[in-house]
């Protein structure tokens, strides 16, 4: 493992020069990025295991095509996967049908016929089963529908599927994605539109293609933080929710930004294959942490079925990012089932565990009702069952009513008020090892620091720390109060866990360059202590932060900031230094030094300009 780091490391200093940032477009970056590429891809040129993407590098690159034949035919023998199938056998058919033998080619046209793949019940399936239909009608235009697994002819088949992504685009570019800025589902829509760009032959489609690519990325290129997706989100896995480097974005960072650690996977050999050209500006916004900025968004929760009169009611997202630290977070709330996280502080530092964040780990049928059509009364097994840690009150991904947040640039503010009988009855908070310094200040701050960041948090009821392992085999410790600040830790982060049902934290975030010394960071928050009411339905927070400007947060939405009240219904799609929209436009603009870049989703055009 250490040689394979190392290796690593000295691929990344080899490939990710300093001047790269100011050549896209140059030798220098189009060099870097293919041996990026080439890094994801050439591992699969002596792979012999039937993997639909090894196939689709194999005929890409015109390396043994006869194992990728042979390969190919085991697995189109008995195709499954659904809508993942879908996407995966059309990126192999769509490399390699010039390639490839006949056998092959016949293959994968008798499957499109036999085998019918589930259209899946979330956003990212749909985009990527009607993505694969439209390309798979393209390739056989004329064939009728007996000859189709869902016995429509190609030109049927063709309509739908065009239809529903027109449909699609324009939902998601006027009032956001259901499944928003999510770090592990950003494959899932980046690869369909790298595949519509590059092989769509009816031009509107490919131009879609090629602007939602521009979409995402400028997106995360904005809300990135040397590599890592900052939030916020819609969705998440862990462990990446808190090793942020194991997210499938930070293969896409790494490939089209030159930023953070390569990880193998899968998806993204899509992406390394594909010909699509990242625009200097959307490189240029990923680089540019020249100084701190705000930026706010508009997203929507995904489709509510029961118990709501708002069909996809507004999630707000809000960001302060500067370059050594970001904070994100969305309104808190039940915005998406599941797998919500919903907010974190990000640090460039203290690798694997770069971020700290707090949950309530909460579920229930009435959360699932909101989503799923399904009966509620099995509905949390059936979850369970494919989503292991959704009942589990240690977990560390929870949408829940009773939590929102309060974020004003570097200072957040969370409240929770739980009602009695929820399934889980504490809040957690994720503290990592990583640390340079962690300790409990007389005046009641927990204050931390890594490197030049530092952070303080406020717990507003009393609480326990517990030793903890990322390998669930090993018991929790919770640690006497005595020794919270000479700790001997064998885990591999803190847990601090409270158990008071009305609760809450004040977190602030500065730098040396905002600050000045720690001591000074330390001495100042002696000086800034929240008062806070937590009488049941009646949680709130008083707070004057370091620099001056004056929280009143009363849960769940009155927002107070400096005796002016804010109404998030204001925010803009798009609102910050980079990114620019108006909420229902369509219309997005890009701006990054002297550089612009509109993206008109309303006329599939794209126009450039300088400052």
């Amino acid at each position: 493992m250490k040689t394979f780091v190392l290796f690593v490391l000295a691929l990344q200093f080899v490939i990710s020069g300093p001047g790269e940032a100011r050549n896209l477009g140059s030798s220098t970056y189009e060099t870097g990025y293919k041996k990026r590429a080439g890094f994801f891809l050439s591992p699969y040129d002596t792979l012999k295991s039937p993997d639909y993407y090894a196939c689709a590098v194999k005929y890409a690159r015109h390396v043994d095509i006869e194992t990728a034949n042979r390969n190919a035919l085991l697995l189109l023998k008995n195709p499954s996967g659904d809508m993942f199938w879908m996407i995966a056998v059309m990126d192999m058919y769509l490399h390699g049908k010039n390639v490839m033998s006949p056998e092959v080619r016949k293959a994968v046209q008798e499957d499109w016929k036999t085998y019918t793949p589930y259209r899946g019940d979330t956003e990212n399936h749909w985009v990527q089963y009607y993505t694969s239909l439209l390309l798979a009608a393209e390739q056989w235009p004329d064939l009728p529908g007996r000859d189709w697994y869902n016995g429509r002819s190609s030109a049927v088949n063709r309509r739908d599927a065009k239809d529903f992504l027109l449909s699609w685009m324009k939902t998601t570019t006027t009032i956001g994605s259901g499944e928003f800025d999510s770090p592990d589902y950003f494959p899932e829509y980046v690869n369909p539109m790298l595949l519509l760009a590059e092989y769509a032959k009816d031009p509107q489609m490919r131009q879609m293609g090629k602007m939602m690519v521009d979409y995402y990325l400028a997106e995360f290129a904005t809300e990135s933080l040397d590599g890592q997706f900052v939030g916020g989100y819609s969705r998440i896995y862990e462990p990446a929710v808190y090793e942020p480097s194991k997210a499938n974005v930070n293969a896409y960072a790494y490939l089209y930004f030159s930023q953070g650690e390569p990880i193998h996977s899968g998806w993204v050999t899509i992406a390394a294959l594909s010909n699509y050209k990242l625009p200097k500006i959307i490189y240029e916004i990923a680089h540019d942490r020249s100084k701190p900025y705000v930026h706010t968004e508009t997203k929507r929760v995904r489709n509510i079925i029961r118990y709501g009169p708002v069909r996809n009611p507004r999630v707000f997202k809000y960001d302060y990012i500067t370059k050594d630290y970001a904070i994100g977070s969305i309104q808190g709330g039940i915005l998406q089932p599941i797998q919500q996280h919903t907010w974190g502080l990000f640090l460039t530092h203290g690798q694997p565990y770069t971020t700290i964040f707090s949950i309530h780990p909460y579920w229930s049928g009435y959360e699932l009702g909101l989503f799923f059509p399904e009966e509620r009364k099995t509905m949390i097994a059936s979850v369970a069952s494919s989503k292991g840690t959704y009942n589990n009150p240690n977990k560390w991904t929870s949408s829940s009513p009773f939590e929102r947040t309060f974020q004003y640039k570097n200072t957040l503010l969370v409240l929770y008020d739980i009602a009695p009988g929820t399934n889980t009855d504490h809040i957690d908070g994720f503290f990592p090892k990583t640390l340079d310094t962690l300790f409990v200040d007389k005046s009641g701050w927990i204050v931390a620091k890594s490197v030049e960041v530092f952070i303080g948090w406020y717990p507003l009821q009393p609480y326990e720390w517990i030793d903890e392992s990322v390998d669930s085999g090993k018991p929790f410790e919770v640690l006497p109060p005595l020794q919270q600040n000479k700790w001997n830790l064998q885990g591999d982060y803190l847990r601090l866990r409270s158990y008071k049902l009305q609760n809450g934290l004040v977190l602030e975030v500065r730098d040396k360059s905002q600050i000045g010394t720690f001591a000074r960071f330390v001495e100042q928050l002696r000086d800034h202590k929240p008062k806070a009411d937590m009488q049941a339905k009646h949680v709130s927070v008083d707070y004057t932060n370091l620099d001056g400007a004056n929280l009143c947060f009363d849960f769940p939405n009155k927002r107070v900031l400096n005796g002016k009240s804010l109404d998030l219904m204001n925010y803009k799609y798009y609102n910050g230094r980079f990114l620019h929209a108006a909420l229902e436009s369509g219309i997005e603009h890009i701006t990054c030094r002297n550089m612009s870049m509109t993206l008109n989703f309303t006329n599939l055009t794209i126009s450039r300009g300088t400052n």
